[in-house]
């Protein structure tokens, strides 16, 4: 099932995502493989901010995105 717009809107407002609903189908349909997108998207984020990430987070996703307990502590 499709997503509209406005989900992709609200989805992207949560996440702290600024490309707009249009950019992400404009990028679909250039049919880039995702690795790609990620490359382009972070092209324009600074080293420092990218250094603030959680090392981790693949592991302790539900910790990060649900504040569930950490599986660390």
């Amino acid at each position: 099932m499709a997503r509209s717009t406005d989900d992709i809107t609200k989805e992207n407002k949560y996440l702290g995502i600024s490309i707009s609903p249009e950019e992400l189908v404009r990028r679909k349909q250039a049919d880039k493989p995702i690795w790609q997108m990620v490359l382009e998207i972070m092209r324009d984020v600074p080293k420092e901010e990218i250094d603030k990430l959680p090392i981790d987070g693949s592991e302790e996703h539900d910790h990060y995105i649900y504040g569930t307990p950490s599986k660390n502590s």
